[in-house]
Parts: structure tokens; sequence; C-alpha cells
């Protein structure tokens, strides 16, 4: 496994492991580099496509494909 928390956090949500399930304590550096590989992790997947129609729309300045 990643010795580096953050890799960690990050391969952590590539494997449907839950952030409850980070062992670092709460308030710890290491808890917060967890924290935001998981979280990186999130916003990196690729967007839900389940709707299939192909329709966008704009929200905020961003397309946001249903």
């Amino acid at each position: 496994m990643a010795t580096d928390a953050f890799q960690q956090g990050k391969l952590a949500f590539q494997n449907n492991v839950p952030k409850s399930a980070c062992e670092y304590p709460v308030g710890s550096t290491l808890r917060t580099e967890w924290m935001e590989g998981w979280t990186q992790g999130l916003n990196a997947r690729p967007a839900d496509h389940a709707h299939g129609d192909g329709h966008v729309e704009e929200r905020h300045g961003a397309e946001t494909r249903h």
C-alpha cells in the first residue's frame, strides 16, 4: 500500500473504501491528507452517465451532462 496518506486516501476511494475507514486519529495531519486524497478521488471520477440521453445542461458556467 502507498506510504503517503494522500495516496492511501485516493487508493481507498478507488477501491470503494468509505471515508469512515480512515484509521488516522481525528485532528491529525495524516487524517487530513488521507481525506484530501479520498476527496480528490471522488472529484476525479467520471461523470455518471446513467441518464444516457446526451442532454447537456448549462449550470453556473459549466456544462453538466445528464
